[in-house]
Formats: structure tokens, sequence, C-alpha cells
């Protein structure tokens, strides 16, 4: 697969995972995170995210800090202009509960 991709966290992310191998044409769970101050904001975002049935949804305590993080896995192939819309798409969501976005993350295809 020969794509450029647009010089951003996105595009380097996808370009970094190419160089390594990874066939991005393969549907794999991505996850997008969100953090929240609170649980409740966290659980109620969780309850509320209305992205679609295909994602699955869970809350955690977020490692790094006391906050809280959601995390919103959907299986699909790594695209950029899909990432880049749906990753807009939770940000904007989660900001109506108090949450920050905090990217998207995945494992290399099998």
């Amino acid at each position: 697969m020969n794509q450029d991709f647009p010089n951003d966290e996105t595009g380097e992310l996808l370009r970094l995972m190419r160089e390594q191998g990874d066939d991005l044409s393969a549907a794999r769970d991505i996850d997008f995170f969100l953090i929240f101050d609170l649980q409740d904001q966290a659980k109620a975002f969780a309850a509320q995210a209305s992205l679609g049935p295909e994602f699955r949804v869970e809350v955690s305590r977020y490692e790094k800090t006391d906050k809280w993080q959601a995390c919103l896995t959907v299986h699909m192939a790594p695209v950029y202009a899909e990432l880049v819309m749906l990753e807009k798409q939770v940000g904007r969501l989660g900001r109506g509960f108090g949450g920050e976005s905090d990217g998207w993350g995945c494992a290399a295809a099998e």
C-alpha cells in the first residue's frame, strides 16, 4: 500500500505502523480514549455514547493520574479520514460530559 498521510499525529502514527510492516487494510479493534475528572462524568458519557452499536465503551481508572478514562472500541481498518472523523466526533461528544480526548490506539493486525 503506497499511501501518503498528512503531517499530523494520526498521519505520523499510520506512517509508523506501515513502516513496521502493519497491513493497514486489515480491520482490527481501535480504541479511542477520553479522560474525565470524575467517575460520574465518565459513566454518564459511557451511558450516552450514541455512536452506534458497533462501539463498545468501558470506563476505568486512568493509570497516569487520579482521573477516569472512557475507552470506545470499534473494529475497523485504520483509514486516515475515518480515524480523524471518529476522533473528532468522540472528542466532541466527550466534551459535553466534561471529558477531554486522549487520542486513539490499536495493536498491529494479526
